[in-house]
Parts: structure tokens; C-alpha cells; sequence
């Protein structure tokens, strides 16, 4: 063209616009304005609009400046252009001017509100994005539909769930019906939030409100279906995707796949995979994790493999997915080959891959991999999240492994973790069982987010370290401040009031449940009430609880009630709860030694399998063994032990003599039965252990020891001896009970 006016240019530039080829537009609006050709307030509508999708900052102040000098704003009829340029500003992160030329606008209408707002919420400013709601609707602009899903979507981006419902209240009260941007927001936000069952009842309101679902709200209902593994709901949104056409659409069939396999049903999901027809990243990824959550990690493989083939890219979830699927299904082998690789091929692992290495190495029972793969990670200065954290610390939480808690708290602190409230109360947890008091009553005291999960962790760390009236004080707290106790607080209350001797409070607590708090007594109620009067030697109160007791008693109960007949002495209760065990698990070779004590007393059998007799078939790992921590190393004795440990021995010998006669004061009112006698099965672990520390740790206080079966009574006053004499701490964490020896004492009083 000889000569191109304004009509020709905003021929052109309207049409680049409105396809979304923004730069294409903005080029011609620059090759426009360098040939002499002004736009118009239309077109300079148009082209700011494009400013504000291609975030061309520069190019968009430089249009504000020609519609302030053109006359384009300040008037009644300049508001499309008002709107474009707070738009812009907006789009371009610059909420500083955007606020500049909303406050200097002569009229604003329900876009110059709307777009504001927008601008607030993509900047995550939330309390000023509710703000100006409020403000408009005191100017008299009503909020529209909008303005309001503006609002509702980014609070359920954010995660603010809870506002986002709030907000669709008022909504709802000021007579604008949500539709279905409004309600596929909140479904997929819930979903996103792992919140699947609230992500349910609103795709629920939804069609209740006569909203028809589109392809995402129906994709984001089979996903709440998927991690709730509801089946049959997941088969009704796929019948409806079917109807409106959406079941090809990738978002749904990716869905689709992802809720069959977590189902268990492979086949379905495998089908709803041939039939995508563009795959992407996340169909591939779907299929490979349905296929090794299934166990089949041969057929995982095998798509892993030849996604690359189909021209997929494998990205750092994929190679996760694999990982994970090896190790989850115990080839360790070949998910650290994989982890070797993924860097060569051009992936870099992220938090998730170490923290799968992690997860699965203490799944598996490899706690001291898991610490070696935690501290590799650190070096290579890769940040671990809260999930590294979790899952790495059930791996410490025992006796021998206080100083790696600590190593780990002291991570936490560098890495600001802390605050996060799933860590404290793992913290909590994991210096308890570690046998630091302290240390637990530390990390609780500065848990500013306390919930009913941190209470129980530190009523039972004082109730496991035998401070039963510390525990008390803590649940009187506790409803103090406005929580309410739950199942687990109400079990480990029943037994502190059993380790105080409150008979009456703890039955009252047990009886008063379900009227005071909502909660119905289930087996470990009954079991710490069975403590609770067995401790008392309320013996025959205990039993008739048993015999009345609505549920099918089980091996704890029973095993609550042995223990209370062997410390009073009863063997016809002792005889009768041996014989209850045998009934339940006929193979535990303990039990079976336990009937062969009690026929030496009473003279007659006990009535357990002939099948079964004490001994026959025992595993190498049932046999009797302690862990004992000295100096940061860990070592591992069993019953008999002599080997390399003759010096110890001999220093047993030496210790037992001094201690002469009292060794002979034990078991007094007790009944010995469930331990392996020393003259059959050679001198007793603990025993050994004890002996060990004290000749390799002269110089510290403390000996830390797990046994793995219960304690006798003749090391348990061995311990309390040793502790008097030498001047030791001894923890001793047996099946039974936490044992703090001190000074000739031990916490569980001579009950366990």
C-alpha cells in the first residue's frame, strides 16, 4: 500500500491481537507510530492490552505517556483506556503505578475494580485485594461474577481454602451464582491441597446447583477420587467425561489413568492410555507409576524406556517414579543404578530423589544408609524440605542413636525447619524414645503451633521416662488451653493415673469417655484399664473387665493381664492368661516358655499346641540380643556371647562377687517365669552389655542398652545394683517398658 492510515493499521494490528500474537502486534504498532500514524483511544485499548500479556513494561509506559498527551484520560468516556493502562501495570508487576493511575481515575466501572483486584491477588497481596472488595461496594459497584471468582481462584491457589469458602458465602449471600470457574477453583484447589473428600462435596454443590462441569472440574474430581482410591466414584466421573465428550481430552485421561492405577486396577488404566491421543509428560508418568505401585516394575520399565521413542522427554518425576517403584518393591540395587544414571542422561535430581533413597532405605531397615545418603545429600549442598526430615528421624528414635537425633535437630535449626509443626512433634517423639527428657520438653516448649498430636507426643514421653504425675499436670494443661484429648491422649491418661496408683480418677476417665469427650473405649482402652487395676493387684477386677468387655480381648490386654498375675504372685490368672496368648499366636516361642514355667509350678501342662513345643523351630533372629551405644559406635551382643568377650566376662564375674549377697535379694512376690534360664542359655545380654560399657566407657556416666526381649528380674536388680555402685545411669529399653536405673532405683518401680 502507497499510503496506510489508521484504518489500515488497525486492520492489521486488531487481528495480531486478538489470535494472541501479541509481539507481532506490538511490532506493527511501532512500525505504525515510526511512520506517523497516531492510534486512536480504540486502538490504543488494543495495543495496551497487548502490553500487558507480552509484559512489555517499557513499551507500555511509553503508550501511557501518548494517551495522557493525546487527552486519553482524565474523562468520563477515557475508562477503557484508564483500565488498559492499570492492566498493563498490573500484568507487568508494577502495582506501585497500577495503584497510581486507579486513584487518579475520574470514573472507574466494575473493569477498573475488577482489574485492580487482579493485580492484588497475582502479586499474592491478599489482605489488599480484600480490601478494595470491600471499598467497591462502598463507592456502590457491586462485585460481579469476576471479581469474585478473581478473588476465590487465587486464595485457592494460594491454599487458603478456607477463605476461598469464605468468600464464596458472601458470593452466594449478595446474589451472584458461582459458576463453573468458581467451582472447578475450589475443586482443584482442594485437590492440589490433598483435601479430596472437601474437593468431592463441592464438584457435589456444583451439579446440585445445576452447573455443568467442564473438562478440568471433572479431570479434578477423578484426581480427589484417585487419592481417596474411591473406585466406583472415579467410574461415575469417568461415564460422565464419556457424556460431555471429555474422556480423550489429556487433563481427564491423565486423571483417568492416575485414579485406575492407585485403585489397583492396571488393565483400566492401561486402556485409558493407548487411548489418549497425545500423550504428554504426565499421561507417561501416570502409566510408569501405576505399573510400579503394582509391583510390575518390569512393565514400568519397558514405558520408561520407550517414551523417548514417542518423543517424550523423561524428566526428574519419571526418573522418581522408577526409583521409587525399585525400591518400594526391595530391589535397592537397581533403584541406586538408576539414581547413578539419571545425571548422565541430562536429569538433575531434586529433594524428591534423595528423599526417596531416604524413605526407602529406612522402610527397608537400613537406617545407617539412610544417615549416609542424608549426609551425601548435605555435602552436595542440596536443601532438605520437611518430607527429608520425616522421613529420616523414625529411624533414630531409640536409645543408641541420641546423637544422631541430635545431628539431625541440628540440621532442622541451620535450615529453619524448625517452625514446621509435623517436625517438632517428630522431634518430640524422637528425643523421647531417645531417652532425652529434657530435650523432648525443650523442643515442646517452643512449639508455638501446638496441636492435639504434640500433647500426646509429650504425655506419653513422660509416662515412657516413668514421670507419671508430670504427664497429668501436662493433660490438665492441655484442656486448659482449649484442646481436646482424643484416642491416644485418653489410653496413655488411664495408665498415668495406673503409674500413680489413682485407681478411682483413671476408671472414672475410662467410664466418663464417651459422654465427656465423644470417644467410644476401644482394645487400648481396655488394656490400660486392665494395667490400671492390675498394677493396684485388683486382680479380680481386672479379669471380670476382661470377661465383660464388649470387644474380642487380644494379645496386648492379655499380655497386660499376665503381667499383673506374675508380679502379684497369682499363677492359676498367670496359667489362664498364658493360655489365652497360646490360643492367639500359638508359634511365639515366648509363650511356649511361658507354659513351660508355669507346668513347673502348677505341675500340670498348659493348654497349648503340641505342635509347638518350647524351642523347636526358633529362628537365629528370636534369639535374645541388646544394642549398646559407646562412644558414638553401636555394638550388638546376644545370650551366651563369649566370643571376644572374655574379658568382659571375667569382669561380670568380678562385678557379681563384689555385689555378694544382694544379688541373691531379687523376685520377691513374683513369679519367674517367661525367661530363658542363664544355665541354659549362657549368661544374659544385658548383663554383657552392662559389663562392656562400664570397661569401655569409664569416663561416661551413661550406658544406653535395647534388648530385644524382656527383661528377668535377676538382671533387673543386677542393673539397679550396678547403678548404685558405680554411679551410672543405665537406660535399658526393653518390649516391656523404658528402664531408667539410678542410684539402686529403677522408673518402672519394679513393674514391667
Amino acid at each position: 500500500m502507497g499510503h496506510r492510515d489508521l484504518l489500515a493499521w488497525s486492520a492489521m494490528i486488531g487481528p495480531y491481537a486478538i489470535r494472541g500474537m501479541y509481539g507481532e502486534a506490538l511490532a506493527l504498532a511501532v512500525s505504525m507510530v515510526e511512520e506517523g500514524v497516531l492510534p486512536d483511544r480504540f486502538l490504543l485499548t488494543r495495543i495496551l492490552q497487548a502490553c500487558a500479556y507480552a509484559e512489555d513494561l517499557e513499551l507500555g509506559r511509553a503508550l501511557h505517556s501518548m494517551a495522557i498527551k493525546r487527552g486519553c484520560m482524565g474523562r468520563v468516556n477515557d475508562v477503557p483506556v484508564g483500565n488498559s493502562v492499570l492492566v498493563m501495570y498490573a500484568k507487568c508487576g508494577n502495582l506501585g503505578c497500577a495503584r497510581k493511575v486507579f486513584e487518579k481515575m475520574v470514573c472507574r466501572d466494575l473493569g477498573t475494580w475488577n482489574s485492580m483486584i487482579f493485580g492484588y491477588c497475582r502479586s499474592a497481596e491478599w489482605e489488599e485485594a480484600r480490601h478494595l472488595l470491600d471499598a467497591m461496594r462502598q463507592e456502590g459497584t457491586e462485585p460481579g461474577v469476576v471479581t469474585w471468582n478473581t478473588l476465590i481462584s487465587s486464595y485457592a491457589r494460594s491454599g487458603d481454602l478456607d477463605v476461598a469458602m469464605e468468600l464464596l458465602g458472601q458470593m452466594e449471600e449478595s446474589g451472584v451464582a458461582p459458576d463453573v470457574v468458581t467451582w472447578t477453583s475450589l475443586v482443584s484447589g482442594f485437590v492440589h491441597m490433598d483435601r479430596g473428600d472437601e474437593a468431592l462435596r463441592c464438584f457435589i454443590r456444583m451439579r446440585l446447583a445445576g452447573v455443568e462441569p467442564n473438562g478440568m472440574s471433572i479431570a479434578s474430581a477423578i484426581s480427589a477420587c484417585a487419592s481417596l482410591k474411591l473406585l466406583n466414584q472415579g467410574r461415575e466421573l469417568h461415564s460422565h467425561a464419556i457424556k460431555v465428550g471429555s474422556v480423550n481430552n489429556v487433563l481427564s485421561g491423565n486423571s483417568l489413568v492416575d485414579m485406575y492405577a492407585k485403585c489397583g486396577e492396571i488393565v483400566a488404566a492401561w486402556q485409558i492410555f493407548n487411548g489418549i491421543p497425545e500423550k504428554d509428560i504426565f499421561s507417561w508418568n501416570s502409566m510408569i507409576a501405576g505399573y510400579a505401585q503394582a509391583g510390575y516394575c518390569g512393565k514400568a520399565y519397558e514405558l520408561f524406556c520407550k517414551m523417548e521413542n514417542y518423543g517424550v522427554q523423561r524428566n526428574v518425576i519419571t526418573w522418581n517414579t522408577m526409583i521409587s517403584g525399585y525400591i518400594r518393591n526391595g530391589d535397592d540395587e537397581r533403584a541406586f543404578e538408576l539414581f547413578q544414571m539419571m545425571e548422565s542422561h541430562g536429569v538433575k535430581r531434586d529433594t524428591a530423589t534423595w528423599n526417596i533413597l531416604i524413605a526407602g532405605s529406612v522402610h527397608n531397615g537400613y537406617y545407617d544408609r539412610a544417615l549416609r545418603i542424608f549426609r551425601q545429600m548435605q555435602s552436595l549442598l542440596v536443601r532438605p524440605d520437611y518430607i527429608t526430615i520425616l522421613s529420616i528421624i523414625p529411624a533414630f528414635a531409640n536409645l543408641v542413636a541420641s546423637w544422631k537425633v541430635r545431628e539431625i535437630h541440628a540440621c532442622i535449626f541451620h535450615h529453619n525447619l524448625e517452625l514446621d509443626g509435623k517436625i517438632a512433634n517428630a522431634l518430640i517423639n524422637a528425643y523421647s524414645k531417645s531417652g532425652d527428657l529434657p530435650s523432648a520438653c525443650a523442643v515442646f516448649d517452643m512449639h508455638s503451633s501446638r496441636n492435639i498430636i504434640s500433647w500426646n507426643c509429650i504425655i506419653l514421653a513422660h509416662v515412657l521416662h516413668g514421670s507419671p504425675k508430670e504427664a497429668l499436670d501436662l493433660f490438665c494443661r492441655m484442656k486448659q488451653e482449649g484442646v481436646l484429648p482424643d484416642h491416644t491422649t485418653l489410653v496413655t491418661v488411664i495408665k498415668a493415673y495406673g503409674l500413680t496408683g489413682k485407681v478411682s480418677e483413671g476408671s472414672q476417665t475410662f467410664l466418663n469417655m464417651a459422654n465427656d469427650y465423644n470417644i467410644t473405649p476401644e482394645l487400648d482402652h481396655y488394656a490400660a484399664m486392665v494395667d490400671l487395676l492390675g498394677r493396684s493387684g485388683r486382680l479380680k477386677e481386672a479379669y471380670e473387665l476382661i470377661d465383660h468387655m464388649p470387644l474380642i480381648p487380644n494379645s496386648t490386654v492379655w499380655e497386660t493381664f499376665l503381667t499383673a498375675a506374675v508380679m502379684h504372685g497369682n499363677v492359676r490368672l498367670a496359667h489362664l492368661a498364658a493360655r489365652e496368648l497360646s490360643a492367639i499366636d500359638p508359634g511365639d516361642p515366648r509363650v511356649q516358655r511361658l507354659a513351660s514355667s508355669l507346668q513347673d509350678l502348677t505341675g500340670k501342662f498348659a493348654d497349648v499346641p503340641k505342635e509347638t513345643a518350647p524351642n523347636k523351630g526358633r529362628k537365629l533372629d528370636e534369639v535374645e540380643s541388646c544394642t549398646i551405644e559407646i562412644r558414638n559406635k553401636v555394638y550388638v551382643l546376644s545370650n551366651g556371647d563369649n566370643v571376644g568377650l572374655e574379658d568382659t566376662v571375667a569382669e561380670l564375674k568380678s562385678m557379681m562377687i563384689k555385689m555378694g549377697q544382694s544379688m541373691l535379694d531379687i523376685g520377691i512376690g513374683t513369679l519367674d517365669v517367661e525367661e530363658e534360664k542363664e544355665e541354659v542359655v549362657g549368661v544374659h545380654c544385658e548383663k554383657l552389655a552392662i559389663s562392656f560399657g562400664l570397661s569401655n566407657s569409664p569416663q561416661f556416666k551413661n550406658i544406653r542398652i535395647i534388648k530385644t526381649a524382656r527383661m528377668c528380674n535377676h538382671c533387673h536388680t543386677f542393673a539397679k545394683l550396678v547403678s548404685k555402685k558405680y554411679e551410672r545411669h543405665i537406660l535399658i529399653k526393653d518390649p516391656k517398658c523404658l528402664h531408667k536405673f539410678e542410684d539402686g532405683k529403677c522408673s518402672c518401680e519394679d513393674y514391667w
